[in-house]
């Protein structure tokens, strides 16, 4: 009996141990995540109309603002003062113009930081369009990555990248086959329904998550059977590429 008490006892101080070492490890991660998200916030956070220097604006500024997160660099350097001025440009075109919005997401990895910005806005037939731009920041030395830069830290090329989201628009391609969703066509007559266009250095929109994982946003234009199905969860425009 006093074994069994003995085994029981070793057994709830392991068990206390465990959730000891569980409990800990969840408060730093939360701590690590709220740290990163507070230097991130340091270099680019939310435009404010503070931020703006604009007279006679043809937009309701106070109402854009409130239902659009359009990201501003906070940092006081040419090189973010030319893409607040790049993105400035875009949200008021896209926003003001064709009743469009913004929202963006950013990352910190390595010195790198990378920012996602999501376009959405209607076109003169009236259909929604998405549109992504993305930028890559090395906040040591202050300069704008290009894409080979960001390719070559990940060991991957152009044919790569374009291989990676072939495949993916691939498994669109057969699930459309199989609900008889399109006709009997081969895939690159299935990827000129899409819209798609071939991958090139200049017209990459890479990010880099906070997990330190590398994407592409690419655009192209579900077929109809895709955009309405909802048994089929996975489609993306945000590809992963490692």
């Amino acid at each position: 009996m006093q074994n069994i008490i003995k085994e029981n006892k070793k057994n709830i101080i392991i068990i206390i141990i465990l959730l000891t070492l569980v409990i800990c490890l969840t408060i730093f991660i939360n701590l690590k995540n709220s740290q990163n998200t507070v230097l991130i916030n340091s270099y680019v956070s939310k435009l404010e109309k503070k931020n703006l220097k604009l007279d006679n604006s043809p937009c309701d500024l106070d109402n854009v603002l409130k239902y659009n997160n359009i990201p501003y660099f906070n940092l006081k350097n040419d090189i973010y003062d030319k893409l607040n001025e790049e993105i400035l440009t875009e949200f008021l075109l896209r926003t003001c113009y064709q009743g469009g919005f913004v929202d963006y997401e950013a990352s910190l990895n390595n010195n790198i930081l990378s920012v996602a910005l999501n376009i959405s806005y209607d076109t003169d037939d009236d259909l929604a369009y998405l549109e992504y731009k993305t930028y890559n920041v090395n906040i040591k030395n202050n300069t704008i990555m290009n894409n080979n830069e960001i390719l070559n830290l990940y060991n991957l090329n152009t044919t790569q990248v374009e291989n990676k989201v072939l495949s993916k628009l691939t498994e669109y391609y057969e699930y459309e086959k199989k609900m008889n969703y399109i006709s009997n066509m081969s895939f690159n007559e299935y990827l000129k329904i899409l819209k798609y266009t071939n991958i090139t250095t200049n017209n990459m929109n890479l990010y880099i998550d906070d997990k330190n994982d590398l994407y592409i946003f690419k655009d192209y234009t579900l077929s109809e059977g895709m955009s309405i199905d909802e048994d089929y969860p996975y489609i993306t425009i945000k590809f992963k590429l490692n």
